[in-house]
């Protein structure tokens, strides 16, 4: 699949004064401005803008109006910094610290301290452990928990990533995404954690429907044995899931019935936030 580049003048974020990438910069009042700088920058925009396959050296160069020399200097650093990575021979795409980066960001970010005191009211309610998510790929990233009252709690940390089809987290914001989303999370076949992970692709958009339909999702067993798991998401303006809460806990205080009866208590507090965000459903 060629990677999505639609307007390839898009990628000059060179002041209006300065030159092309190739030419030395012609306002020495922007003598701060670094083209080097923008041009690393310009290569992970257009990583960002291209599919789970990446792109080639020649489209990159072409997208840049670039020497392939120059746009491969400029890829050996983003390698060995891993904002990028090989896909392949002769394709690249996004690397994992860009990932870890945006967790850092996300962790400070305005949801997760405006979901703070929700986040604590759950917790008090359900007496089980709280999770805010937020989808990055085809997987969630915890950028906030509040811990359960028992003592026997949940394993988990700010910044851990979880694959998307297995997890209430996951399956809440897939439920409530665009296709494209979806299509992300399919690109591959999904992988089983356990016994109960769903790894048909029929199955799973049965499961999403279902989801839709309630409002919430479960998680029954499908990322870790032993442990059952409520989520619900947070939905913006657009009416796309940006974000989502859960309530995880042993099996044995989280059986199918308290899952049930959480589902709706858990949905109510993130529309509460959806609608903070802009969401008038």
């Amino acid at each position: 699949m060629s990677p999505r580049l639609e307007n390839k003048t898009q990628w000059s974020p060179l002041p209006p004064h300065s030159t092309s990438f190739d030419g030395e910069k012609a306002d020495n009042t922007r003598a701060s401005f670094s083209t080097t700088v923008a041009k690393a920058f310009s290569i992970i925009e257009i990583l960002a803008s291209c599919t789970e396959a990446g792109i080639s050296l020649t489209a990159l160069s072409a997208a840049l109006n670039m020497p392939k020399s120059t746009a491969h200097r400029y890829l050996a650093t983003l390698l060995e910094l891993r904002l990028a990575e090989r896909n392949g021979v002769d394709r690249f795409r996004l690397g994992t610290k860009v990932i870890e980066l945006a967790g850092s960001f996300l962790a400070s970010s305005d949801l997760r301290k405006e979901s703070a005191a929700t986040l604590d009211e759950i917790a008090e309610k359900s007496g089980e452990t709280i999770h805010l998510a937020v989808p990055s790929g085809a997987e969630v990233v915890y950028i906030a928990k509040v811990e359960s009252r028992h003592t026997l709690g949940m394993f988990s940390h700010i910044g851990a990533r979880l694959p998307m089809h297995c997890t209430a987290l996951g399956k809440s914001i897939l439920a409530f995404s665009g296709a494209e989303r979806l299509r992300d999370v399919l690109s591959e076949p999904p992988k089983s954690r356990t016994p109960n992970t769903i790894t048909s692709e029929r199955a799973l958009r049965e499961e999403l429907d279902h989801i839709r339909s309630k409002g919430y999702a479960i998680d029954n067993e499908e990322n870790e044995i032993g442990i059952r798991c409520v989520g619900a998401p947070i939905i913006d303006y657009t009416g796309m899931a940006i974000a989502a809460m859960s309530i995880s806990g042993p099996c044995d205080r989280m059986d199918r019935e308290r899952c049930m009866q959480l589902g709706p208590l858990l949905r109510e507090a993130t529309m509460k936030i959806s609608r903070r965000k802009g969401f008038i459903g």
